[in-house]
């Protein structure tokens, strides 16, 4: 994936013919159930056991919304002039799409209509709390079939790349490489004992000149929290390296946490004009 724009044009799946699209090898049934490349996929899709890492960051704040303009949406700011970014990977281990990694570049921002929250502690409360919907910038899988289903269903990212993560005893690690370069490596501490309750986040897509929002479910064991981080390393040379690097990484995380054992459920999802605002 060299195009760093949001409305970009989809790589095939490996394997597929140029004109076998994801929209040319799926089709929706009814409102729970999809035909995704010759597989029934029923509403809503559960994970029994996934394992995931997250750093948070503060960026440039006007570099982040103008990469994300044609969006629609804001980027969320913590303090003046900074924005909020977060990478993470998910070790899928038990879904019902298969046995696949992924990795996520993802801002929290508000949509049309919605009021934005106080700088700081408005912003850090609404995101604690799943309460703040995050768009995904982009959203490298290592699997065909979840790429298919991804874009299809809910207008996710998705394309095939390299994705790697390690959970350890005491840290847990990720690296993104696409197309031979890397992107982003993060880690995480491991080994909390602690649960992450329900929380209900929206996620937000942009994907056939339709904004896209999925209510997804997370919780699990193992919750592991810090305050900072290590640093993630980041690519010289790939486009999106190069955008992160524009945002100003490498530097450490404000946060960085892991759930060595999360349960998540998504909904069917809801798609508007660009620009418009969400009816849910």
């Amino acid at each position: 994936m060299q195009d760093t724009r949001i409305l970009y044009t989809e790589q095939p799946v490996d394997g597929d013919k140029p004109d076998l699209t994801s929209d040319s090898l799926c089709s929706k049934i009814n409102v729970q159930q999809y035909q995704i490349n010759g597989h029934t996929v029923t509403l809503p899709v559960t994970v029994n056991n996934a394992a995931m890492l997250m750093n948070a960051f503060t960026v440039n704040a006007a570099k982040a919304q103008a990469l994300i303009a044609d969006s629609g949406f804001k980027v969320v700011e913590l303090f003046p002039g900074k924005a909020l970014m977060q990478l993470l990977a998910v070790d899928y281990r038990e879904n019902d799409l298969g046995d696949y990694n992924e990795a996520a570049i993802v801002f929290p921002v508000t949509t049309p209509g919605e009021s934005k929250p106080l700088p700081f502690f408005g912003a850090l409360s609404r995101m604690m709390q799943g309460k703040l919907a995050n768009f995904i910038y982009r959203m490298p899988v290592n699997q065909g079939f979840t790429t298919h289903a991804g874009r299809f269903i809910w207008g996710f990212p998705k394309w095939l790349s390299h994705v790697e993560i390690d959970f350890g005893p005491k840290i847990a690690f990720a690296q993104f490489h696409d197309d031979g370069e890397a992107v982003f490596s993060i880690s995480a501490p491991t080994g909390g004992k602690t649960r992450a309750k329900p929380q209900l986040a929206p996620s937000l897509a942009i994907r056939n000149k339709q904004a896209w929002k999925t209510i997804g479910s997370t919780e699990g064991d193992g919750l592991s929290f810090k305050l900072g981080g290590q640093m993630p390393e980041i690519g010289a040379k790939h486009p999106l390296a190069m955008v992160l690097r524009e945002l100003g990484l490498p530097k450490k995380p404000l946060f960085s946490l892991s759930i060595s054992k999360a349960k998540m459920r998504f909904d069917g999802p809801e798609a508007v004009a660009i620009g418009e605002p969400f009816k849910r």
